[in-house]
């Protein structure tokens, strides 16, 4: 026992003998030679993820609807201190563009570019490659060997479809490495209450950038059960969820503080909202009824790839043999469950299945293959003991790795090419230069959101453009704004079925303009409108 005291101060006192930073240093060389292979991997792999998603960024994909209003938000945030220009409506938590303006802030990100639509570029890259790290690192505490860990991240970073929807500036990709996170140290090999605690921190900051990730606290809380230690499990349970709940908290409490958490006349409120979102809004239908929005929505995704997402649909029942993979497992089921169910669905929900497509896919195979630490139940188990030889697992492995070398040559080459080597700039962004050569700063504009920042920040115009769908929604903008002078949106705005209900103060103003530009083709040429100086807002 003395000899026991002695030592452990001894070592105490070599430790506080020992400079920090030295320390520090040593720890890093320590870690650094245990994963040098995995470093010497994974480091080729991100290069080769960043580039593909960089390379042509700036001109495809195309402009659409959000990107630009949460960019806005960033902006206002960034230099007025406030979580919209606008009347801020708890459509989402401000998780995600506090993120970007943060960075901003760091950075100067606004001012480096001359488009905020480039620099919502640059934060999506950022969070591709983190996304791309983690995912690695995530199928390595799993029991992935370094292979099947590889390709999940190269499902995951160069499937066409991950590569476009991960180019647009969505909460969904700031969601992502953060709900990656949470994964990585639910399964910390310490088992520790801080990696516990981390890890709710983390799921709690993936819910405060888009609430919608709460849909997943099963499959996280799985995760989390999966690898306790029976010596401390309530001990984590109990700080992870107090930290969890403590953080997200801070939401609601903010609501309460401006007393808008519910609801009442002549205010915003956050209960409000979340009974509008889900219950009043318009659905989208399931994916099962041919014809529905969401069914549509589908195929659309299907267009770009339908090898990560229906593979990855095929590798669930396999998943569900092995015991470490039915998390995750759950989690993709969840989100195929959410196109199922009949309510909103957004276009850019995909962005929730692809990690977890890729995730599956590279398990599923590795299990049957037999090439990694993942141990099937059942059937699977039985099989493998009785017939499951070497020759089989190289064969499986083999043909794994042929099909997605095939896949990647023949379906993803093209697209992907095409994806990269686009050069023809935006509409979009064309109309923004016009506007500010041609039109006086002190005019008021309707513009599409990706376009508001760019006038704001780069033209300096005073009064600030109008958001269309401001026009009609906001009862701030509606008693500042006393005319309108030019309207600047994609053609598309004007065709939709509903345009008369969703934008009546536009197709009315439309009405009294004449066109006075026009950049691009079909549904997305854009035409500036100066509207007559003798109409009135009604």
């Amino acid at each position: 026992m003395t000899r026991t005291i002695e030592t452990t101060s001894s070592s105490l006192d070599l430790r506080e003998a020992v400079p920090l930073r030295r320390r520090l240093l040593i720890s890093a060389q320590v870690w650094g030679n245990r994963h040098a292979t995995s470093i010497a991997a994974l480091v080729p792999l991100l290069a080769l993820v960043g580039a593909v998603h960089a390379i042509g960024m700036s001109t495809f994909p195309g402009y659409v609807d959000d990107p630009g209003t949460y960019l806005s938000q960033a902006w206002s945030l960034r230099y007025e201190g406030e979580l919209s220009p606008y009347s801020y409506f708890y459509d989402h938590a401000p998780g995600g563009w506090i993120q970007i303006a943060g960075w901003a802030a760091l950075t100067d990100g606004f001012d480096r570019y001359d488009s905020a639509i480039a620099f919502g570029n640059e934060c999506m890259l950022i969070a591709k490659v983190i996304g791309a790290g983690l995912l690695y690192v995530l199928g390595r505490r799993l029991g992935f060997g370094r292979v099947a860990a590889s390709v999940a991240v190269l499902l995951f970073g160069l499937s066409p479809l991950a590569v476009v929807y991960g180019r647009w500036t969505f909460l969904d990709n700031l969601v992502t490495p953060w709900l990656l996170l949470a994964f990585v140290l639910a399964y910390s090999p310490r088992r520790s209450i801080a990696a516990g605690i981390g890890a709710a921190l983390a799921f709690a900051m993936a819910a405060l950038a888009k609430e919608t990730t709460l849909l997943l606290l099963p499959a996280f809380g799985w995760a989390l059960l999966q690898n306790l230690d029976r010596r401390n499990r309530a001990q984590v349970l109990v700080t992870s969820a107090f930290a969890g709940v403590l953080l997200m908290a801070m939401y609601p409490l903010f609501a309460l503080f401006k007393g808008e958490l519910f609801e009442g006349p002549g205010h915003n409120s956050l209960l409000g909202t979340a009974r509008w979102q889900l219950a009043d809004r318009a659905a989208s239908g399931s994916v099962l009824e041919r014809g529905s929005a969401t069914y549509q929505q589908l195929q659309n995704w299907l267009q770009y790839d339908h090898w990560l997402l229906l593979l990855g649909l095929a590798a669930i029942p396999v998943a569900l043999l092995v015991r470490r993979l039915r998390p995750a497992a759950l989690a993709l089921a969840i989100g195929w469950l959410v196109l199922v169910r009949g309510g909103y669905v957004p276009f850019m929900h995909v962005i929730n299945l692809l990690p977890w497509s890729a995730l599956l896919i590279a398990g599923a195979g590795s299990a049957l293959a037999g090439t990694s630490g993942l141990v099937p139940t059942g059937w699977l188990r039985q099989r493998a003991g009785q017939g499951f030889g070497y020759g089989f697992r190289i064969t499986t492995a083999a043909l794994l790795l042929i099909g997605l070398a095939g896949v990647a040559t023949v379906s993803w080459t093209p697209e992907l090419r095409r994806m990269m080597t686009v050069s023809e700039e935006q509409p979009l962004r064309s109309a923004t230069k016009w506007v500010g050569r041609n039109v006086p700063r002190d005019k008021t504009v309707v513009v599409h959101d990706s376009i508001w920042t760019d006038l704001v920040q780069y033209y300096d115009f005073d009064p600030k453009p109008v958001i269309v769908y401001k026009l009609d929604t906001d009862p701030a903008v509606q008693r500042s704004v006393k005319r309108v002078d030019y309207l600047v949106l994609p053609d598309w705005y004007y065709r939709t079925a509903d345009a008369e209900e969703k934008y009546p103060t536009l197709m009315e103003a439309r009405k009294h303009a004449v066109p006075v530009a026009s950049f691009g083709t079909g549904d997305d040429r854009v035409q500036v409108y100066r509207v007559s100086e003798h109409w009135e807002l009604p």
